[in-house]
């Protein structure tokens, strides 16, 4: 398989929208824990100040995004304190994370 084609099969469309479905998915039983409906939360939902991770949760999430989208993130210039609330992390992510073609080397 041509190496292009591999990027293209492999590298998922990182869109707000698609980090948004993916962080809701993976915290889906948590959220659902305290109560709420992962579809139903607003972009201000905070996941660390609602519980449903704590601090080492935030590195965790990071890790799983950037293993999931083959991303790097540089998380210097997004605001320390929004890191953790849905919409303005997702948007960050989908517009600062760039691709790492090392993610495909076996």
């Amino acid at each position: 398989m041509p190496l292009a084609a591999l990027f293209t099969v492999s590298m998922k469309e990182i869109t707000e929208a698609g980090i948004r479905r993916f962080l809701l998915d993976k915290y889906r039983e948590p959220i659902g824990a305290i109560g709420l409906i992962p579809d139903d939360l607003t972009d201000e939902f905070d996941l660390l100040l609602n519980g449903v991770i704590d601090s080492f949760g935030v590195l965790e999430m990071i890790s799983a995004i950037e293993k999931e989208f083959q991303i790097e993130l540089d998380l210097a210039d997004l605001d320390a304190e929004q890191i953790t609330i849905l919409g303005p992390l997702s948007r960050y992510v989908a517009e600062r994370g760039y691709f790492q073609p090392e993610s495909f080397l076996l």
